[in-house]
């Protein structure tokens, strides 16, 4: 009996590899997949690229977390503060994190809080994280190379990919010919493992424009899906999560999801949104403003003991310890000042009286109840 002889049909050609793509009226590709939201707003899609940028200190790497936590968790029905980031679609392939900023402490506990933010109690399996400090740039986009490789053997699908320092995968940022051709094989791996993956970027330091590092910023600025900006408020110390060249659908920077550290939680937790954020900001300042000003009043009156030792304050009261304060011109008449002691009242810094007059209501104290 003759054996058969089995035929290996030869490899495409290129441009073979490329007609197969060609357009075809009868052939539509599915829509992009979007995995990853915030508030709602969708900013990767698998087979896509986003861009995360900010400056130096201004929470990236709680962002970093988040996104860990929002992939980790997946559709997984718990609670856990991922900055109102969310995973969308199906959550059975694995997520590659490689982290080249570091050290390995530092990058353990950022970990450690993003399986915090998830809400489960476990590490998935699905998580891989490794740290890259100490490896040659010329050897980290060969780790991922190799890592997506295994994980697709080993579990048949990738979901997401965090690169938490993009430019450490390239010898210099500002290189246009390496940075062109990095984002480009970063594509052409999503493309291939049909996987999102999220790129870290600083920043130029003294950039007013947002620009991010070269002409590698560039092109992932050019090529992401979304690129998401994070800013801190250097008064307040609130930094804002925004999106602009979105391909869906931009954030506004006052639409902007807001975040700061907590002492109690050890780790940055979600504020609100811009706009709530800043109104509750300047009411916070209204605060501080008239209780600045009713103290110095009311301690004025305890110190010349006129009104008595915890004082009680009519309106022409308050009039003549302001004049005494400014120490010239005219008092401003009772009535008026009535109207900004009803408005310290609203603010909760003045406690009214039943017998009409207004005390100072200690700090830290709130609401607007009368005295008995």
């Amino acid at each position: 009996m003759t054996p058969e002889i089995k035929t290996t049909a030869p490899p495409l050609s290129l441009r073979e590899r490329a007609y197969a793509l060609r357009y075809d009226p009868e052939v539509k590709p599915p829509p992009d997949e979007v995995c990853l939201t915030i508030g709602g707003v969708p900013i990767a899609a698998r087979g896509n690229v986003t861009g995360v940028q900010g400056k130096s200190k201004v929470g990236k790497s709680a962002v970093v977390s988040a996104i860990l936590g929002a992939g980790h968790r997946g559709a997984f029905a718990a609670t856990g503060d991922t900055l109102c980031l969310e995973w969308a679609g199906s959550d059975d392939g694995a997520i590659v994190h490689l982290d080249t900023e570091q050290s390995r402490a530092d990058w353990h506990n950022l970990v450690s809080r993003g399986i915090m933010r998830s809400g489960l109690t476990v590490t998935s399996p699905r998580l891989v994280s490794l740290p890259l400090v100490m490896f040659a740039r010329s050897e980290r986009l060969e780790i991922l190379k190799l890592s997506l490789a295994h994980e697709m053997e080993e579990r048949g699908a990738v979901d997401l990919v965090v690169i938490d320092g993009i430019a450490d995968l390239c010898a210099s940022p500002n290189d246009e010919a390496e940075g062109l051709q990095l984002i480009s094989e970063i594509m052409a791996l999503a493309q291939k493992y049909h996987v999102a993956v999220i790129c870290v970027l600083h920043e130029n330091p003294g950039s007013k424009e947002a620009k991010t590092r070269g002409h590698l910023g560039s092109e992932l600025n050019r090529k992401a899906f979304a690129n998401l900006r994070i800013d801190k408020d250097a008064e307040t110390s609130i930094s804002t999560i925004y999106g602009t060249d979105m391909r869906r659908r931009d954030i506004p920077k006052e639409q902007g999801f807001c975040f700061a550290w907590d002492d109690e939680t050890g780790m940055h937790t979600f504020q609100g949104r811009a706009e709530g954020v800043k109104a509750a900001q300047r009411g916070l300042d209204a605060i501080t403003k008239a209780r600045a000003e009713w103290a110095a009043i009311f301690e004025h009156a305890e110190e010349f003991g006129t009104i008595g030792e915890c004082p009680e304050l009519t309106p022409a009261d308050a009039a003549e310890i302001d004049r005494d304060i400014r120490g010239t011109g005219d008092a401003v008449k009772p009535e008026t000042m009535k109207k900004r002691m009803q408005r310290a009242e609203k603010l909760g810094v003045l406690r009214k009286t039943k017998a009409g007059t207004w005390s100072l209501r200690p700090s830290g104290q709130s609401g607007h109840e009368r005295d008995k």
